[in-house]
């Protein structure tokens, strides 16, 4: 018999609870802004009281039904929000625009944190329950706003080279001298990123027109340096030809040659103009009018004295030719007079006999 009251009070204890977990299962259902209806349903029951229709909201429910009644739930839908960081918010600005929200749906909320978590001031009557990702503000990257520039290359200017940004808010770049940089622009890093970007400055070329540069075998060379430039001509002192190359003395100009690019040696037998009137070396082939009209003074110069010259060359022909008449007639002169008195001197004798 007792062993009858075991078994009998065993399976007692066994089927109580099962039972009471059947009546207790809970549908459990998303909500979705619509009604949440069961099936064969005759009536709905919150927790305060009998309801008109399905219910929408969350919360905890009964429905009657013929074979008895159906516990169901409805529960908030989960929203996933990305959170990043503002990278145009400052300071002064209100903490609402410090992080921008993305998420599927058209919701409105306004993000608040609390210790350190992100959460929404708006559930939409608890039916909404937003997921923040990251939760904590210690886990979102704060980002910056990048200001990037192309490689750039420039030509040397004596006013200096300035390098813009596309963003108004960047002071611009200001580099001087030839040569290859890596440059940023100057921001503030709490806010701001910049790129580092190369930048080349190139020499600026500069067109030389020489003068006729040249001397005689034996003579000294002229002096080929001016405060900008070096010229350097080819090695030798026989008569002939030799190559210009020109160095620099700034790094910012390079020269180029284009006219009168070789030193002539010339042999010293064809040295036949005098000194005075030898071409100054240091004198451009295109000299300027003043030069110009130095060389046409000269020139006149020269011309009057050949004009005088022969002047007077002319003149001291006639004069000798003068003199010489005079000195005819004067013989002529004295011969006919000594003849005279010869004669006369014979009649003399001869009266006298």
């Amino acid at each position: 018999m007792r062993r009858i009251l075991g078994v009998f009070m065993a399976l007692f204890m066994c089927c109580v609870p099962i039972g009471i977990q059947a009546e207790e299962e809970v549908l459990s259902f998303e909500y979705t802004g619509q009604k949440i209806e069961i099936e064969n349903a005759e009536g709905y029951y919150s927790t305060t009281g009998p309801l008109k229709d399905a219910p929408i909201d969350c919360g905890k429910y009964y429905a009657v039904t013929r074979d008895g009644y159906v516990t169901f739930e409805i529960n908030p839908k989960k929203v996933l929000v990305n959170v990043s960081y503002n990278k145009d918010w400052r300071e002064g600005d209100s903490e609402e625009k410090k992080y921008l929200c993305k998420f599927d749906g058209d919701y409105e909320f306004k993000l608040r944190t609390l210790n350190g978590n992100f959460v929404s001031l708006d559930d939409y009557e608890g039916n909404i329950d937003f997921q923040f990702e990251p939760k904590n503000v210690k886990d979102v990257e704060v980002l910056k706003t990048r200001i990037t520039h192309p490689d750039a290359e420039y030509v040397y200017s004596e006013d200096g080279i300035k390098i813009y940004s596309d963003f108004d808010k960047v002071k611009p770049i200001q580099l001087k001298d030839v040569g290859e940089y890596t440059v940023v622009f100057d921001l503030d890093e709490r806010y701001y990123e910049s790129v580092p970007f190369k930048v080349t400055i190139l020499p600026k070329t500069i067109e030389l027109q020489l003068p006729n540069y040249q001397k005689y075998v034996g003579e000294k060379d002229p002096v080929l340096e001016t405060d900008d430039y070096i010229l350097i001509r080819e090695p030798g002192e026989e008569i002939g030809n030799y190559n210009f190359t020109v160095k620099s003395k700034s790094k910012n100009y390079k020269y180029e040659i284009v006219a009168n690019d070789t030193f002539t040696i010339l042999d010293s037998k064809q040295q036949s103009i005098r000194p005075e009137e030898k071409e100054d070396p240091l004198v451009s082939i295109n000299p300027s009018h003043k030069d110009k009209n130095k060389y046409a003074s000269a020139t006149d110069m020269e011309s009057n004295n050949d004009i005088e010259t022969k002047v007077d060359k002319e003149s001291q022909k006639k004069e000798t030719k003068v003199v010489t008449g005079v000195s005819n007639f004067t013989s002529m002169y004295y011969l006919m007079m000594l003849s005279c008195i010869a004669v006369i001197i014979y009649i003399l004798i001869k009266k006298r006999k």
